[in-house]
């Protein structure tokens, strides 16, 4: 019996799929427009935008790679050892730091400068 963190780091069911890898990287660009119309709102959560709109270009690069191997029968590809799991690790952290909400500007405490009396 194979195991599933196996079969998903052996065989990522996005390999050979441009289609969904464009999906992904158009997933993570919409979650970062929202983010960014998100912040005309007055909440006192403020999700950060960047990491989301720092992977999709990665991805729709990745995309543009598996467009250009596609149905070219590679038996050896460096891309599944190296390159989609640096991609699933960053998306992570992304998704960590959107989830992981930063501090409003107001909620810092403001020192007020000392200005001597003459």
């Amino acid at each position: 019996m194979r195991s599933w963190l196996g079969y998903l780091l052996l065989h990522p069911s996005l390999a050979e799929r441009p289609d969904l890898i464009f999906g992904l990287a158009g997933g993570f660009t919409a979650v970062a427009a929202l983010i960014l119309l998100g912040r005309t709102l007055e909440t006192s959560i403020r999700p950060r935008w960047w990491p989301c709109a720092a992977v999709a270009p990665l991805w729709a690069l990745y995309a543009l790679w598996e467009a250009s191997l596609q149905g070219k029968g590679y038996n050896i590809r460096v891309d599944l050892l190296l390159i989609h799991p640096v991609l699933t690790l960053l998306s992570v952290l992304a998704v960590i730091g959107v989830a992981w909400p930063s501090a409003r500007r107001a909620d810092v405490p403001r020192v007020e400068p000392h200005h001597p009396t003459p």
